[in-house]
């Protein structure tokens, strides 16, 4: 059996990437691995020529997977020609209202994208979908054949990376409270009320806290990016908060070791790959509840809801009482252990493709 992993765009540093990354090499026991992409940044994968692919795509023992996350016209055109297995992955499409303000491109696109999703279903009414989370999966009611799959990560291969010293330490020896978000600069991820809950921190508490944001700025969200710069502006907040941008895993890693406590506010999430990562690395996690932040986080871990008081209170706690910190960590190292490594991800996937495939 050859299988074509699909996606508009794969690299290797985000959660699609990483799940594709997995997906090939284990999907490699099986026949031959390649991939479809309009982007690739990945030179370890293989991508299947234009020349190649309705060959590969018309033998009926062979197998699409399509990671479905957005709206991808040349996507869904070679779907149409396909006679083969055909495996939806559904990632999740952000709700286009997050950008109704910001960008009409992106608006459209997350509609289409959605839109999408419903055609697929009524299309291809027998396949199977193999969604990252319970709280994806409520997108696809109307499909007859689902099963949650979590995400692949590449957290088992962060035991060979060596941090970089210097931020670990800068980090770790310093007397501010040092908060931690991962992810791209948008409007879904609510940094507008990571602002307000640094700020209110420092009304409340002290001044001694620093929140570092990692993750790319987009260009054509200007209007977003002015805002983020305004709000820090307006409260003061210029020493406080930092934007580092994209780093490479050593980086990520130490800022991991190093920071005191994940935040995330995030109103839109279909399963969170870093707050998993946060745990695995014994980082405590203060988080909405909000998507699939509760689902992914499991139980015994710190969820809050609109309030951002809370917030500010909770990431307090988590620095005077050491006992709690240990409670909230050691709980989330156990949720990411028991539910989430790599073995249990296999496993799950080995298990679904097996019963839909026949082999």
């Amino acid at each position: 059996m050859d299988v074509i992993l699909m996606h508009q765009t794969i690299t290797k540093h985000d959660a699609i990437g990483n799940d594709i990354n997995k997906m090939y090499y284990i999907l490699k026991d099986y026949g031959e691995s390649y991939v479809y992409c309009d982007y690739l940044f990945n030179e370890n994968l293989n991508k299947v020529e234009e020349d190649k692919i309705d060959k590969i795509i018309n033998i009926p023992d062979n197998l699409i997977i399509y990671h479905h996350s957005s709206h991808w016209k040349k996507g869904e055109e070679i779907l149409k020609r396909a006679n083969c297995k055909i495996i939806f992955r559904y990632h999740n499409i952000t709700p286009e209202s997050f950008f109704e303000l910001y960008n009409q491109e992106y608006y459209e696109k997350c509609k289409l994208g959605r839109e999408q999703t419903d055609r697929f279903i009524r299309d291809y009414p027998n396949n199977l979908w193999m969604s990252d989370s319970k709280y994806n999966a409520e997108d696809l009611k109307e499909a007859k054949n689902i099963c949650i799959v979590p995400p692949f990560h590449e957290i088992e291969n962060w035991k060979n990376i060596k941090p970089n010293e210097d931020i670990m330490k800068s980090l770790i020896y310093s007397e501010d409270v040092n908060l931690l978000f991962i992810g791209r600069v948008v409007p879904n991820k609510a940094h507008l009320e990571m602002i307000e809950v640094v700020r209110n921190y420092v009304e409340n508490y002290d001044k001694n806290i620093k929140l570092y944001i990692l993750g790319k700025f987009d260009q054509a969200l200007e209007k977003y990016t002015l805002e983020i710069n305004s709000a820090i502006r307006l409260y003061g907040l210029e020493d406080n908060i930092q934007f580092i941008g994209e780093v490479n895993d050593n980086i990520l890693v130490s800022y991991y070791l190093g920071c005191d406590t994940f935040l995330c506010l995030s109103n839109h999430e279909g399963f969170c790959v870093p707050v998993l990562e946060a745990q695995s690395l014994n980082l405590p996690v203060v988080a909405k509840n909000m998507g699939a932040l509760g689902e992914t986080l499991g139980d015994t871990q710190i969820l809050l809801g609109d309030n951002i008081c809370e917030y500010a209170a909770a990431i307090k706690i988590l620095k005077d009482n050491t006992e709690y910190k240990d409670y909230v960590t050691t709980n989330g190292y156990v949720n990411y252990r028991e539910r989430f490594n790599f073995e249990i991800n296999e496993k799950a996937f080995k298990k679904y493709l097996k019963e839909y495939i026949g082999e």
